[in-house]
């Protein structure tokens, strides 16, 4: 039973991945933003699902209602999941955060800039020695 949920989860995710395609094709924007809000949501939800997704398996039906909730998010109705979470959850708590989370954006990136530099040095250092000794040992 649990591959056949895996597969109908796989079959979701493969379509889905062709409706933003559509939806940035056609000369209706009102889509774009409908599958951007999914995204955003999805982005989220995929987050949070990484951190709790230990815990959360070993409920009854959780792969049930992750499908569930995943089809309520992208259902193209006037009831939309991810609409709904987006103006009542996301947007709200983006707009009194938005300088924090631009701020840690920008520590992150620069502390991930550090941390290539120095890779880079170091293995430049690493290259440099390592031709060194096959010179002195030739």
């Amino acid at each position: 039973m649990t591959d056949k949920l895996q597969s109908l989860k796989g079959y979701t995710t493969d379509d889905q991945k062709l409706r933003p395609i559509k939806a940035i094709e056609s000369p209706n924007k009102d889509d774009d933003t409908q599958w951007l809000t999914y995204w955003v949501v999805y982005g989220i939800f995929s987050i949070a699902e990484f951190f709790s997704d230990i815990f959360l398996s070993w409920f009854p039906f959780y792969y049930m209602l992750k499908c569930g909730f995943l089809l309520w998010c992208m259902a193209p109705s006037p009831s939309n999941g991810a609409e709904f979470l987006y103006h009542r959850i996301i947007r709200p708590f983006f707009l009194k955060h938005e300088a924090q989370l631009d701020s840690v954006v920008q520590d992150l990136k620069d502390k991930a800039a550090e941390t290539a530099d120095t890779i880079t040095k170091e293995a430049k250092k690493a290259t440099v020695n390592l031709l060194g000794e096959e010179k002195k040992s030739t």
